[in-house]
This record gives C-alpha cells, structure tokens and sequence, in this order.
C-alpha cells in the first residue's frame, strides 16, 4: 500500500499503535498483570537510566509532573521503585529501581526482546533496513514537530 497523504499516514500510524498496544498486553511484555502500561513504560525509563530525576522521567514519558508522581507513587507502593533524596538539591528527589523492580525490568526487557525479534523475523530481509530507516525518519520527523 503507498502511502500518498497525511490522512493514510495518521491511519497507519494508528492501527500500528492499536497492533503494539495490544500484542503487548496479550504477549505479557509489559506485565499487564501487575503493571500499569504507564507504569510499565516508567519503569523500563528508571530502569534504563538507573537513577533519574521525577522531573527528567515526566520529559522523558512526555507527561505531566503530577502523572508522573503519581505512576511512580504506585511503583513505590508495590517496591519496584525507590525514592532517593538528591545529594544536589534537597528539593529534588531521584528514583532508582529497588531490587523486585529490576527483576520486573529484567523480565519486561527479555519479553520484549523476543517478541520484536519474532516480528522483525517475519520481514523479509531486503525490508529490515529500510524499515529500520523509516523509522527512525518517522521519529526525527515527530521530534521536530514537539
């Protein structure tokens, strides 16, 4: 199918977030038994970056800094994440991964390598860089947008 104008390209983008979305609730990526997709996404962040700022994780997600308190109140609550007062600025608090969380981040990580080595698997092999390009065109072109 090409793709000629903004409108095919919005419904593209579309159903592959819906496809994302929910092959990830249905394949256990994200541990939709235990976590939130928020929270999920929140701690895959702390978890990459070992400790961060509440404020660099609300850049990071793109939300607000009461949503990303909030998600990060429910991790504290379940003692995947630990808060940790900044050694530069008292009024700062950074977040860390506590030990259950980084077995959490370990399993969301392995679960999500296998499942896109399983779907970039079943592109065929003279796509897979010209997928990879589209894109990383895709989300410079969003980048400039915001």
């Amino acid at each position: 199918m090409k793709l000629s104008n903004p409108k095919q390209f919005r419904e593209q983008i579309r159903i592959l977030e819906r496809k994302l979305g929910l092959l990830k609730k249905n394949n256990g990526s994200c541990c939709a038994e235990v976590l939130t997709l928020a929270q999920c996404h929140a701690l895959v962040e702390i978890g990459r970056l070992g400790t961060i700022s509440l404020k660099e994780l609300s850049v990071i997600l793109a939300i607000d800094m009461s949503t990303t308190s909030r998600t990060v109140d429910g991790l504290v609550k379940k003692r995947y994440v630990q808060r940790i007062a900044s050694q530069k600025d008292r009024r700062s608090i950074n977040i860390s991964l506590s030990d259950s969380g980084k077995i959490i981040f370990e399993t969301i990580e392995t679960n999500n390598d296998i499942f896109f080595a399983e779907i970039f698997s079943n592109l065929p092999d003279n796509e897979k860089m010209p997928v990879l390009h589209a894109l990383e065109v895709i989300l410079n072109a969003f980048d400039k947008e915001s």
